[in-house]
C-alpha cells in the first residue's frame, strides 16, 4: 500500500507492507526519483511480486530472516541472563566482544549472515591469537602480546562460552542460517592432553601450613598508637590471619568463593553422625557454582571442627574476614615472602582434599569416589577420572584427613594460634568496654 506525502510532517511517498519473514508491518520511504505515478506503480508491482516470491520460498522451507544486528543479538544473551555470576559473565563477555570485532572486520553485520563456515573462520582466528602477558615493571593492568600460542585449554574456554551464547540465540530464532551441526563443527574444541592431576604432598602441606603460621604471627614494629603509648609496643598484627582459611579450604574441599562467603549460621558444630557422635557439619546453599546445596560432613576432619569452633568465638556474621582481593594477595605473599610451595593456590588445596578423600582407605572405604564427590560438590565421574589411584602410601589406619595428610601437628598449631588470637580479641573488647 502506497501512502501519500504529508506536507505537515514533511514526509515523501511511503509504502506499507507485511514482512514475510518477521510478520511485522514495515514502512519504507520511496526513492526521491520516483516522481511520477507510473514509476511508483511499477515499484509497487515489483515489490508485491518480490514479497509473494519470498512467501512462497518460506512455504517451501526457506529459513526466515530477522534483520537483527549480530552485536545486538549477542547483547541480548547477557540481557536475558541478569543472574549470571560475575566471574561467569566476565568469562563469557570477553569472547563475545572478540566475535563482535571479528564480525565487523569481515562484514558479518547481521545475525542472519552467521553460518557454520563463518564460525569456523572465527575459530581459526581464536586459535591463531597469541598469548598476552603483563608487562614487567609496567603500569597496572598493562599487557603485551608475545610470540607464544595460547594454550588449548584457554582457547577451549572461549569456544565453550561462544557455543553457549550462540546456542541460546539459535533457540530464540535469531540465527536462522546456523544449524546445530554448524554450531558444533564451527566451534569444535581443540584436543587437550590430560596429565595426572597435581596435588600437594604431605611435606609440601607441612611447608605451606608452617608458612601460613609465620605469616599470621607477623606484627608491626611500631605503629602510631604504640608510639603514643596507647597500646603495648609490637602488639599490632601485620596481616589478617590466613592460616585458618588455608586449613579450612584444605580440610573441607570448599571452593574459594564458598569459603570466603561462609557464614556462621551455615556451620552446625553440634550435629551428630549415624553413631550418635557429635561431629559437626557445614551447610552450603544453592548459591554455589553448581547451583546445588550440599552438606559437608566434618567427621572426616575433627581438627576442622575444633578450628571452626575457635574461629566462631568472634561472633561475626562471616566466618573469615578475608575478601577475594586479600586472599589473592595472601597467596602471592606466602609464596614470595614465607616460602610456601610455588604451586600453592586455592584450587590446588581443593584438589588436594579430593585426592586424599578419594584414596584414603580408612575414611570412606569402598564408597570413597561417591562420598568424596558429594563432599566436594562435583560428579562421581570427575572423582573417578581425576582422583582415583593418584595418592599412594596413605596409612590404612588414618580415619581423618589431617592424619591421612600427615599434618596433625601443623593443624593443631593453627588451632592453638586461633584460640589465642580469639582470646586476645575478647580481652581487647573487654578493655574497651571498661
Amino acid at each position: 500500500m502506497l501512502i501519500k506525502p504529508d506536507p505537515t510532517r514533511r514526509t515523501w511517498w511511503r509504502a506499507r507492507y507485511v514482512d514475510p519473514d518477521t510478520g511485522r508491518t514495515v514502512k519504507v520511504t520511496l526513492d526521491a526519483t520516483l516522481t511520477t505515478t507510473e514509476l511508483r506503480d511499477t515499484w509497487a508491482v515489483r515489490k508485491s511480486k518480490a514479497l509473494a516470491k519470498r512467501r512462497l520460498e518460506l512455504e517451501h522451507g526457506a529459513l526466515p530472516t530477522t534483520g537483527t544486528a549480530l552485536a545486538d543479538a549477542l547483547d541480548r544473551y547477557f540481557a536475558d541472563h541478569p543472574k549470571l555470576r560475575a566471574g561467569t559473565r566476565a568469562v563469557y563477555k570477553a569472547p563475545a566482544e572478540k566475535l563482535k570485532a571479528w564480525a565487523a572486520r569481515h562484514g558479518v553485520h547481521s545475525a542472519d549472515d552467521l553460518t557454520g563456515p563463518k564460525l569456523l573462520a572465527f575459530r581459526a582466528d581464536l586459535v591463531r591469537e597469541k598469548r598476552r602477558v603483563h608487562v614487567k615493571g609496567g603500569r597496572r593492568g598493562e599487557l603485551m602480546t608475545t610470540e607464544q600460542a595460547r594454550s588449548p585449554a584457554t582457547v577451549n574456554q572461549e569456544l565453550r562460552a561462544i557455543r553457549t551464547i550462540l546456542g541460546y540465540l539459535r533457540k530464540c530464532g535469531l540465527l536462522p542460517r546456523l544449524t546445530t551441526d554448524g554450531l558444533r563443527d564451527g566451534l569444535e574444541r581443540l584436543k587437550v592432553s590430560h596429565e595426572r592431576v597435581d596435588y600437594l604432598k604431605p611435606h609440601e602441606l607441612r611447608q605451606l601450613l608452617a608458612a601460613a603460621v609465620r605469616h599470621d604471627a607477623a606484627r608491626f614494629t611500631e605503629t602510631r598508637a604504640e608510639h603514643a603509648g596507647l597500646i603495648p609496643l609490637g602488639s599490632t598484627w601485620r596481616y589478617e590471619p590466613v592460616a585458618p582459611f588455608v586449613a579450612c579450604v584444605l580440610l573441607s574441599g570448599m571452593r574459594r568463593t564458598e569459603a570466603l562467603t561462609l557464614e556462621a549460621k551455615q556451620v552446625d558444630l553440634e550435629s551428630f553422625d549415624n553413631d550418635g557422635r557429635v561431629v559437626g557439619e557445614i551447610h552450603l546453599t544453592g548459591a554455589t557454582k553448581t547451583k546445588r546445596a550440599r552438606t559437608l560432613d566434618l567427621a572426616v576432619s575433627p581438627a576442622l571442627r575444633e578450628l571452626l569452633e575457635a574461629t566462631l568465638k568472634s561472633k561475626r556474621k562471616r566466618v573469615f574476614r578475608l575478601t577475594k582481593g586479600t586472599a589473592a594477595a595472601a597467596v602471592k605473599r606466602l609464596i614470595a615472602e614465607y616460602e610456601a610451595p610455588e604451586n600453592f593456590g586455592w584450587q590446588m588445596l581443593r584438589r588436594t582434599c579430593g585426592c586424599f578423600l578419594t584414596n584414603a582407605p580408612g575414611i570412606f572405604g569402598a564408597a570413597s569416589a561417591y562420598r568424596s564427590a558429594k563432599q566436594l560438590g562435583h560428579s562421581v565421574l570427575v572423582a573417578e577420572r581425576h582422583y582415583v589411584d593418584v595418592v599412594r602410601g596413605i596409612p590404612r589406619e588414618a580415619r581423618t584427613l589431617e592424619h591421612a595428610m600427615q599434618i596433625e601437628a601443623e593443624v593443631q598449631q593453627i588451632i592453638d594460634a586461633a584460640k589465642a588470637r580469639a582470646s586476645d580479641d575478647e580481652s581487647a573488647v573487654s578493655s574497651m568496654s571498661a
